[in-house]
């Protein structure tokens, strides 16, 4: 299959998101949430985003969090990405920080931030961070991000926009299947369907079941292959 990010529903409404943080007025706040379960393409569409904003020259910041993060260990990673080598104590890190997205226009991404949620000191340097630069800030978590920073409410209060991300339907299993499969195979409507429902909408699990259908073609010498020709074809693991 072909390595490249399919513009799905999701996708789309996630580039539209980060549009409006860009474009608010300087009343709106500019804290985004993407949130939604393990497996349905949120981490794949951030980079996705990441990359398509540095080529238009936009440089924004992309941090992924750990589950040993601190808000020390945070902040040297943000440092890192802006190039430079962490600072202590942990106000100077802060304070280049700060300056370093004001000075160019830095939005900034955080990744698997289920990790640092519960860690008062961590989100205040976020919303420092935020209230410093007004520049958008962007979280990115699991489906019960929403509830558990709905706690901090002087954080909470900042988000303006958010995507929770959905089950893929078929329109969005047709996509995946016309623009990643070889050009010289073309799958039947009732198996799309067939792996949309086995895969629960999950992006990651239907994209392993486009990866046999594809090699069961090629390997059969099959252009067109539907429900009837997969028959009872393993999909995933446990699954048929």
């Amino acid at each position: 299959m072909k390595n490249k990010t399919v513009e799905v529903k999701n996708v789309v409404r996630t580039q539209h998101m980060f549009e409006t943080l860009l474009t608010r007025s300087m009343i709106t706040p500019g804290i985004g949430l993407i949130h939604g379960p393990s497996g349905f393409g949120k981490t794949t569409t951030v980079t996705y985003m990441f990359n398509e904003l540095t080529v238009a020259g936009q440089q924004p910041l992309y941090v992924r969090c750990y589950a040993t993060d601190t808000a020390s260990s945070f902040l040297a990673r943000v440092m890192t990405e802006i190039g430079s080598e962490p600072m202590y104590p942990l106000r100077k890190m802060v304070d280049f920080i700060v300056r370093a997205m004001n000075e160019r226009a830095l939005s900034l991404f955080i990744d698997e931030a289920d990790h640092i949620v519960g860690q008062p000191k961590t989100m205040e340097t976020i919303r420092d961070l935020y209230d410093s630069t007004e520049q958008p800030i962007v979280l990115i978590g699991m489906e019960e991000i929403a509830r558990r920073i709905s706690h901090r409410k002087q954080l909470f209060n900042r988000i303006s926009e958010w995507v929770e991300f959905k089950a893929a339907d078929l329109e969005d299993v047709f996509k995946f299947s016309q623009e990643l499969l070889d050009e010289r195979i073309s799958v039947g409507e009732d198996l799309l369907e067939y792996i949309r429902q086995r895969s629960g909408g999950e992006v990651r699990r239907i994209l392993i079941a486009l990866e046999k259908v594809e090699r069961a073609a090629i390997a059969s010498g099959e252009s067109f292959i539907d429900r009837a020709a997969w028959g009872d074809g393993q999909l995933f693991l446990n699954h048929r």
